[in-house]
C-alpha cells in the first residue's frame, strides 16, 4: 500500500493550500491500483480498521515532515468511506494520529460524501465530535446524483467539493456554469469554502475564476506524486 498526494490550489493565489491523500495498492506485477479496486475488499474482510489506521498515521507522519522542511502550512485531505467513518473507534483513531505525530487538528481535513452523512443521529455527533477538535470536514462529490442542498445548511462541514462531472463542461455549456456559480455563489453566503475537483483545462479554469476565491484540483494543477516529491 502507498499514499500519493494531489495538490489542492487556490485559484485567486495559485497558492498551493494543500493535498488529498489518495490510496494506491502496488501489485506484484507492478501495476498500481486505486482505491475503488480493492477497499470493498477491505470492508468485507474487517480489515477497514487497520486500514484506517494506517492511512491516518502515513498521511499524518507525512504533513509533519513536509512542515519540518519548511512547507509550514502543509494541509492534508483524506477520503473516508460510510464504513471507516461508521467503525465505533475512527473518531479515537484520528484523535491518536494527530497525537502520535504532533500535528496541529487544522491540518486535517476528512472528506466524506453525503452517504454518510444520511446514517442518523449518531454520525452527526461524531462529526461534531470532530469540528469541536478543529478537524475540518468535506463534504465530497456534491453535484453528482441527488446533492441536497439541505445538507449545506444542516451539517457541521467547512468545505464543498464540486464533483467533476459538474465542472466538466463549465467552460462549453452555460448551464454547467451557471449551475457552478450558484452552488459556490450558496456555500459563500454559508461561509463553505469551495474545492472544484477534476480541473484539465485552462478554459475551465478561466471560467471559475469569474466565481470568486475557490480551491481547484486536477490535472491541470498536478498529478498525484509520492510524499517524497511533495515538498
Amino acid at each position: 500500500l502507498l499514499l500519493m498526494y494531489q495538490p489542492q490550489v487556490a485559484l485567486h493565489t495559485l497558492e498551493t493550500i494543500g493535498v488529498e491523500a489518495l490510496l494506491r495498492w502496488k501489485k506484484p506485477d507492478g501495476r498500481i491500483a486505486t482505491a475503488t479496486e480493492f477497499i470493498h475488499i477491505a470492508e468485507k474482510t474487517g480489515l477497514i480498521h487497520e486500514l484506517t489506521e494506517w492511512v491516518l498515521r502515513t498521511a499524518t507522519e507525512d504533513v509533519v515532515r513536509w512542515r519540518e522542511q519548511g512547507w509550514h502550512h502543509a494541509c492534508v485531505a483524506i477520503n473516508v468511506s460510510p464504513m471507516q467513518f461508521m467503525e465505533s473507534a475512527f473518531v479515537e483513531q484520528v484523535t491518536q494520529a494527530l497525537a502520535a505525530t504532533g500535528l496541529p487538528p487544522a491540518a486535517l481535513e476528512l472528506e466524506l460524501t453525503e452517504t454518510v452523512f444520511q446514517t442518523g443521529a449518531p454520525t452527526i455527533e461524531a462529526l461534531r465530535r470532530l469540528r469541536s477538535l478543529g478537524i475540518a470536514i468535506a463534504l465530497d462529490d456534491f453535484g453528482s446524483g441527488y446533492s441536497s442542498l439541505t445538507s449545506l445548511e444542516q451539517l457541521p462541514i467547512t468545505r464543498v467539493k464540486l464533483d467533476r462531472s459538474v465542472v466538466e463542461s463549465v467552460d462549453s455549456n452555460p448551464r454547467s456554469a451557471a449551475i457552478s456559480r450558484s452552488i459556490i455563489t450558496l456555500c459563500h453566503g454559508l461561509g463553505l469554502q469551495v474545492m472544484a475537483e477534476g480541473v484539465e483545462r485552462t478554459e475551465q479554469l478561466a471560467v471559475l475564476a469569474q466565481f470568486g476565491p475557490i480551491g481547484v484540483q486536477g490535472y491541470l494543477l498536478g498529478h498525484p506524486a509520492r510524499a517524497e516529491s511533495v515538498v
